[in-house]
């Protein structure tokens, strides 16, 4: 029934259109005029007390300490392994993906 909507070049037509519609929405969306923020907006909220903007800064060795300690023994085994490439980290992130993708099957099959 539905067998012409499944086309290749329907679909890619059907696309095409869809991104083009939304680039243009997108277009339509910006802003005329620039915002003009109040020195008023521009301030840290802190519960009515006035700080610097370095001390809102938030410290991210304290926010992520805990995942480091849990996950330490497996950062040791595989700090030697790292390089500081872009190449090995994009070799890192394909082979997590391959693996948690063949996880994914084993346990749907």
């Amino acid at each position: 029934m539905f067998d012409f909507i499944w086309q290749p070049i329907i679909v890619t037509v059907a696309i095409l259109l869809c991104s083009l519609a939304t680039y243009l929405l997108l277009l339509s969306s910006h802003r005329t005029t620039k915002a003009q923020p109040t020195p008023e907006k521009m301030k840290n909220y802190a519960c009515g007390e006035e700080i610097k903007p370095e001390e809102a800064h938030a410290d991210s060795a304290q926010f992520f300490s805990a995942v480091r300690r849990v996950l330490s023994p497996f950062y040791r085994h595989i700090q030697a392994a790292h390089t500081g490439e872009v190449n090995t980290y994009l070799l890192w992130i394909v082979a997590g993906l391959v693996v948690i993708l063949i996880i994914i099957l084993l346990t749907v099959w």
